[in-house]
């Protein structure tokens, strides 16, 4: 049997069928995978998954601004084997939704689009199928087989990514390194554009056909043995236009030594990258950061030296680390090989932002160069 799910502009939701896929009678197997999970959410199914939670394998997806610590607290609270995916970069994140249930002669799937999360299951415009199959017929044993199969065997090929959910200890770390959030912070608001006029916007706010249910409130996240500094607090994301963008980071841009016996020059020279057409030479300095005070050194060897300072909101694979002070740096000879060449005048030195950059694990991601619309001496800079 099949049926097709339609959450909230019907009057249905996928918290009933998510309780009918574990509550199969002699159940052997669960799975879940989800994209984003929250404790709330997850909240909705603790009474069904907890007569079952030695049978049930869970895949969430982390690093993804919005799976909470307090979530994972709670698979482990209800004894589920929680496996936390970590695709290691904002632009390619773990996305399946899937509910699944197995005994010796059944099996039942709910798969769509339906996060764990209060708003996958009560209250978002969400749609699935429910499926149910005799697990007896071959071709369905085939089937499930299949399906069982390609799930578990991420945990074998992909150990670093693949994490096992283990204690309070590790989700403090991953907290800390950003990839878990607090629920019971709101997040930022981000917008979807931006417009001048506000009358040409009068769309009344969706009323929908099924409303969120009461759950407990998300307690605190485990608490870190010693508080670290905190970075500069988040901020609602500012209307921001793209100025620049690399090609693959190299260990130089990263500052990275080839070996013990090379120093890093501590800055990134800024080129042409990914941005085809624009004069190197002068674009950095004459149109990028135009806004901010340029000084030319005192010295009289360096006097075609100008140096500039910028605050730059680091985020780095979707961490945000704070406001940084960076330091640039423009050659304004003209009557130089390098500029009859046409080469890259100006860098960006990373000062005490090394520590952030400097790593393998940045390698052949991209840099992208964001400037505030409202304030050009107000930049983001992302790598991912």
């Amino acid at each position: 049997m099949k049926r097709f799910l339609l959450q909230a502009v019907q009057a249905e939701d996928h918290l009933a069928p998510a309780k009918e896929v574990f509550g199969l009678p002699g159940l052997e197997r669960a799975i879940i995978s989800t994209a984003f999970m929250t404790a709330s959410g997850l909240s909705l199914l603790q009474d069904v998954l907890t007569p079952i939670a030695a049978h049930t394998r869970l895949f969430v997806g982390i690093r993804n601004g919005i799976t909470t610590v307090q979530s994972i607290q709670k698979a482990l609270e209800i004894g589920c084997e929680t496996y936390m995916v970590d695709t290691g970069s904002r632009t390619r994140i773990f996305h399946p939704k899937l509910y699944f249930s197995r005994n010796a002669t059944r099996s039942k799937l709910l798969l769509g689009s339906a996060n764990l999360t209060m708003g996958g299951l009560r209250t978002n415009i969400e749609a699935s199928i429910m499926q149910d199959f005799d697990a007896t017929v071959p071709d369905n044993i085939t089937f499930l087989n299949d399906l069982e199969a390609k799930l578990n065997d991420m945990i074998v090929d992909y150990p670093e990514h693949v994490i096992r959910a283990l204690d309070a200890d590790q989700l403090v770390s991953l907290q800390m390194s950003g990839r878990l959030l607090d629920e019971r912070k709101a997040r930022p608001p981000e917008a979807a554009g931006a417009s001048v006029d506000r009358s040409l916007d009068t769309v009344p706010r969706m009323v929908l056909k099924t409303s969120p249910i009461s759950v407990a409130k998300p307690k605190a996240p485990p608490a870190p043995p010693v508080a670290p500094a905190a970075p500069a607090a988040m901020v609602a994301r500012e209307r921001l236009e793209q100025v620049w963008e690399s090609n693959g980071l190299t260990r130089r841009h990263l500052n990275i030594p080839d070996g013990e016996n090379t120093n890093p020059t501590g800055s990134m020279l800024l080129g042409v990258g990914a941005w085809e057409g624009i004069d190197q030479r002068h674009y950095f300095r004459d149109e990028v950061f135009a806004g901010l005070n340029w000084v030319a050194d005192a010295a009289p060897r360096t006097a075609h030296i100008e140096r500039s300072e910028a605050s730059i909101r680091l985020i780095i694979k979707d961490v945000d680390y704070g406001v940084h002070t960076l330091q640039l740096s423009h050659n304004t000879k003209t009557d130089t090989a390098a500029y009859e060449q046409r080469n890259s005048m100006t860098s960006l030195h990373w000062g005490e932002a090394r520590q952030l950059v400097a790593h393998e694990d940045l390698l052949g991601r991209v840099l992208r160069l964001f400037r505030a619309t409202d304030d050009q001496t107000r930049f983001t800079l992302e790598i991912d």
